[in-house]
C-alpha cells in the first residue's frame, strides 16, 4: 500500500472521496511519496526542530514555574498571570508539539480513539489558557497604571489566583465540545489510498465544521485581540496625558528627549 499523508496539501483540484467526513477534499492530500531527497530531509530535519523547541520550551517554562513556586517574593500579581502562562505553554508543548511532530513518522492518526478525545481538548485549553491570560495581564497592566497603589495588596494578589483558576477552568470548559464531536474516520483519497485521521465533526455536514473555525477564530483571535487592544490604546493615553503634566524643566527635558 502507497504512504498516505494527512498534514501536507496540495494545489491541485479534486473531488470528495471522504464519504461520511464533509469538508475533506482529494485536493488536502499530496499523492503518494516517492522517497525523494527533499522529503527524507524533512522527515528528518523537521522533527529535529520540533525537538529543539520542545527542549528549549519546557527547560524555560519549567524553571519559571519552578522559581515562581519556590521564591515567595516572585508572587506578584503579574508574575501569577506570567507563571499561569507558562503552564499553559508547557501543556501545549508536551501535547500539540509532538502529535505535528509525529506527522512526519507515521502516515495515520497514532494515538486512537481516546487520543482522539483526549488531544485536542488539551490542545485548545491550552490554547485558551495563553489567549484568556494575556487578556486578563493587559487588564493587569492598565490597573498597574491608573491605580499602582492597589495592584500589591494581599486582597489583589488573592483575586488574581481566583481569576487564574477561573482561566482554566473555561479554557477547559470550552474546550469540550472537542472530545464530544471529534472522531476517529476512516479517509478514502485519490493517489493516497485509505487511512485513518482524527476529525472534528466527522459524521455531520459541512456547515458545521466552517461553524466551528469561525467561533474558534472569534473566541480565540478576534474578541481577546480587540479586548488587548483597547486596554493598550487606554495604557498609551494614561502615559501619554501623565507626560503631558509632569512638571517644569523634567517635562521639557522629556519633550526634548
Amino acid at each position: 500500500m502507497p504512504p498516505k499523508s494527512l498534514c501536507n496539501l496540495s494545489q491541485t483540484a479534486g473531488t470528495n472521496h471522504s464519504g461520511a467526513v464533509p469538508g475533506v477534499w482529494d485536493r488536502d492530500f499530496l499523492p503518494a511519496s516517492d522517497g525523494t531527497t527533499a522529503e527524507l530531509v524533512i522527515r528528518c530535519v523537521i522533527p529535529s526542530l520540533y525537538l529543539f523547541i520542545i527542549t528549549v520550551g519546557l527547560l524555560g517554562n519549567i524553571m519559571l514555574v519552578k522559581i515562581f513556586i519556590t521564591n515567595s517574593a516572585m508572587r506578584s500579581v503579574p508574575n501569577i498571570f506570567i507563571s499561569s502562562l507558562a503552564a499553559g505553554d508547557v501543556l501545549l508543548l508536551l501535547t500539540c508539539v509532538p502529535v505535528d511532530a509525529s506527522r512526519y513518522f507515521f502516515d495515520e492518526w497514532m494515538f486512537g480513539k481516546v487520543g482522539c478525545k483526549l488531544i485536542p481538548v488539551i490542545q485548545l485549553t491550552s490554547v485558551g489558557v495563553s489567549v484568556f491570560t494575556l487578556t486578563a495581564l493587559s487588564a493587569d497592566r492598565y490597573r498597574a497604571i491608573v491605580n499602582p497603589m492597589d495592584i500589591q495588596t494581599s486582597e489583589a494578589v488573592l483575586w488574581t489566583c481566583v481569576k487564574a483558576v477561573g482561566i482554566w477552568v473555561v479554557s477547559v470548559l470550552l474546550a469540550v465540545p472537542e472530545a464530544v464531536f471529534s472522531e476517529v474516520a476512516s479517509i478514502d483519497s485519490l493517489g493516497n489510498g485509505s487511512f485513518t485521521a482524527c476529525i472534528p465533526y466527522p459524521q455531520t455536514d459541512e456547515l458545521h465544521p466552517k461553524i466551528h473555525s469561525v467561533l474558534i477564530f472569534l473566541v480565540y483571535f478576534v474578541i481577546p485581540l480587540a479586548i488587548i487592544s483597547v486596554y493598550y490604546y487606554h495604557i498609551a493615553k494614561t502615559l501619554i496625558k501623565s507626560a503631558h503634566n509632569l512638571p517644569g524643566e523634567y517635562n521639557e527635558h522629556t519633550k526634548k528627549q
